[in-house]
Formats: C-alpha cells, sequence, structure tokens
C-alpha cells in the first residue's frame, strides 16, 4: 500500500512539473512572437494595393482607444499589438487627435511618422508666424471718412500734391 501511494504521488509530481514546463514554454513562445512582431509587423495590405481611409483621432486618446480604432477602419490586424507598437514608437510623443488619411499599405510605425511630421508641420508653421495677432479695439478701427467705396483710403491731390 504504501509503495503504491508512494508510485502514486511521484506520477503526479512528474506530470505537475511536465503540465508547468509546457506552460512556460507555450507562455515564454507568445511573449517572444509578440515582442518579435512589435517591430517587424507588416502592413494589412501589399505595397501598392492599399486604400485610402480617413480617421478621426479624438484629442484625449489612450493607446488602447487608438489601436480598437485603427482596427476598426482596417488599417492594423491587432488592436492590441498597435498598441504595444505606439508605446515602442519613437514618434509617440507627436502623434495628436485631428483627421488624417492613411492607407492600409502603411506600417503602423509609417502611420505615427505621417501624424507627427503633419504635426511638426504645423506647429513649424505655428512658430514662423511674424508679429502679434490682431485684437479688436477703438485704435484698430478703420476711419471710415477716409474710406473709399471698395474699401481702400482716398487721397486727393492736395495730400500728394499732384496736379
Amino acid at each position: 500500500m504504501f509503495l503504491s501511494l508512494s508510485v502514486l504521488d511521484m506520477v503526479f509530481r512528474v506530470v505537475m512539473w511536465v503540465i508547468i514546463v509546457y506552460f512556460v514554454i507555450k507562455g515564454a513562445t507568445r511573449c517572444y512572437d509578440l515582442g518579435y512582431r512589435v517591430f517587424t509587423e507588416e502592413a494589412v495590405s501589399s505595397k501598392g494595393y492599399g486604400r485610402e481611409v480617413t480617421v478621426e483621432i479624438p484629442v484625449d486618446f489612450n493607446a488602447k482607444e487608438l489601436g480598437e480604432l485603427f482596427e476598426s477602419k482596417g488599417l492594423t490586424k491587432d488592436s492590441i499589438l498597435f498598441a504595444l507598437q505606439y508605446y515602442a514608437s519613437e514618434y509617440r510623443e507627436g502623434v495628436k487627435g485631428g483627421t488624417y488619411t492613411f492607407s492600409t499599405d502603411q506600417t503602423a510605425e509609417e502611420m505615427f511618422a505621417q501624424i507627427s511630421a503633419i504635426n511638426e508641420a504645423k506647429e513649424e508653421l505655428d512658430e514662423n508666424i511674424i508679429g502679434e495677432p490682431i485684437s479688436p479695439g477703438p485704435e484698430n478701427l478703420v476711419n471710415e471718412e477716409t474710406q473709399g467705396a471698395e474699401g481702400e483710403s482716398e487721397t486727393t491731390t492736395e495730400e500728394t500734391g499732384e496736379n
């Protein structure tokens, strides 16, 4: 009796270790696959065969919502993978809400780069504006007496000295 319990205990332990090792290997394989796909995932469509999709990205988005939005539009196959690619992207800080047009033959990295390039161009344009905006006030009003019919200032020959 004691010998049979000992053998049964040994078999149980071996089976448990086999199950544990199986799940560790399976989990490690999935983690490696996901990590590999974060940096090497291909586009949904082949180059040259993509279709254009317009996406409205909300101003206050998180990576999970962004992934679900892009998956619903057909721009990515896996929303979780897309969210991880967003976190791993060097363009993460430049991604802002707005309306953008993408193609299904673009990778996630190319989409992030496109958004960042658009936003960097807008910020550069905003920084290059010369002068201050004109605020409404009495000093900025046009004198109606000197306005002509077309809205241009009238000048008389007396003012210019011409005959």
